[in-house]
């Protein structure tokens, strides 16, 4: 069993150098022709989304989430609210396609040009289905009774935040809305419920967990008993409080921001951005004090009358 984790560790780690790799490459070749789309500022969103990541995947947190539940929220929140979305803010399609050259670069022209690769990601990117996958997951991965098959030193526990981070970056990917675009754009209004619903099933998963007054998830009171009683940190209730307040408080920080952004992005291109005051706002009848509404009369008949002269 621990070999089995070890190839998986290892295979994450080669994979994720991997990328990098292919990423630096690609951001120096774009930037030296297209600076305006190989910015700093995409290089720094993939150093974030790949950091995550690392932390995430490979050390410490896959470790310690098998003795604090804080550290086990906390490994969600670096894949599904940072790396998710700083990857796809990253421009990562475009910028490893650059990377790519020779026969690697080939090999993935072809495969994306394959009939059924085509129609396998168009169907898992629809939205409604990268919505639901995300939802699935995210309730899976906080279920006391699934949660204690996700525990433990096995291949599920190391596989298991790899399939979070696939419905990560399904969900993500229609909100940063970046390339390749493999569908239309999901109206400003429609993509707001996207984003509040998920905050809903969020908030209300990290009160429970942050508020209850009994273990969740009796895994960790088991391994405790194990345990020397000072070989942890922290009591089971404080990190239970802790781990739920991670996905209450930076989780609804997120998903929150990013209703913010999907607005602001609706008045940018609604040219809406500065107050629009309606026409004749500032009409006299419109600021008339109760009971002198007659003067307004009196003045509109005097105006005709010196207009006439």
């Amino acid at each position: 069993m621990q070999a089995s984790i070890g190839i998986v560790e290892g295979l994450a780690i080669l994979l994720l150098a991997g990328i990098a790799i292919g990423y630096g490459v690609g951001w120096r070749r774009l930037h030296r022709v297209m600076p305006t789309l190989a910015t700093p500022l995409r290089l720094v969103a993939f150093v974030i989304a790949l950091s995550a990541l690392t932390l995430a995947l490979v050390w410490p947190l896959p470790g310690w989430s098998n003795y604090l539940l804080a550290m086990r929220s906390l490994q969600k929140a670096m894949v599904c609210m940072i790396a998710g979305p700083f990857f796809w803010l990253s421009c990562p399609v475009h910028v490893i396609g650059w990377g790519l050259r020779g026969r690697a670069g080939r090999a993935a022209v072809r495969f994306t040009h394959q009939g059924w690769a085509k129609r396998l990601l168009r169907s898992i990117s629809q939205p409604m289905v990268a919505w639901l996958a995300y939802v699935t997951v995210f309730l899976f991965w906080h279920d006391p009774w699934i949660s204690q098959f996700l525990l433990g030193e096995s291949w599920v526990h190391t596989a298991a935040p790899w399939l979070l981070l696939v419905a990560a970056l399904l969900f993500w990917w229609p909100v940063v809305d970046a390339g390749p675009r493999l569908h239309r754009g999901i109206p400003s209004w429609l993509l707001i419920i996207y984003l509040l619903t998920v905050e809903v099933a969020n908030m209300a998963a990290g009160m429970t967990i942050a508020f209850s007054e009994k273990p969740l998830y009796p895994y960790y009171p088991a391994l405790r008993a194990q345990l020397a009683p000072d070989a942890l940190p922290l009591s089971y209730f404080f990190d239970q409080m802790i781990g739920g307040a991670v996905i209450w408080i930076f989780g609804s920080l997120v998903y929150v921001s990013s209703i913010i952004s999907v607005l602001h992005r609706l008045f940018r291109l609604d040219g809406s951005t500065t107050p629009q005051p309606l026409p004749n706002w500032d009409e006299n009848d419109k600021f008339i004090a109760p009971g002198l509404e007659h003067r307004v009369a009196q003045n509109q008949l005097r105006k005709a009358d010196l207009s006439h002269h």
